[in-house]
């Protein structure tokens, strides 16, 4: 994953696949997250996120996934090592 610092080095194009990934992955978390929830939390979590309210959402997240960090950084590493060796075997 690329770190803001190295973002000013990255084409157009990996800039666009950078927030696809990233956006992958904070879905694949979320939908993790969300299997796991009761009816009750999962109606919060759907009115949560269909509106435009970003600090709503973030407060979400902290109060009913507390190691959002931690999942986000698994997956991703999960993610990383996908991308990796399906190059490899392309190489």
């Amino acid at each position: 994953m690329a770190s803001k610092k190295n973002l000013k080095e990255l084409s157009a194009s990996q800039i666009d696949l950078s927030s696809r990934i990233f956006d992958l992955v904070i879905g694949r978390v979320l939908k993790g997250a969300y299997s796991g929830f009761d009816e009750k939390t999962k109606k919060e979590m759907d009115e949560t996120f269909l509106s435009d309210n970003d600090k709503e959402k973030e407060k979400f997240i902290k109060k009913n996934i507390p190691n959002f960090k931690k999942l986000f950084e698994e997956e991703a590493k999960k993610i990383e090592e996908k991308i990796k060796a399906e190059i490899e075997q392309k190489i």
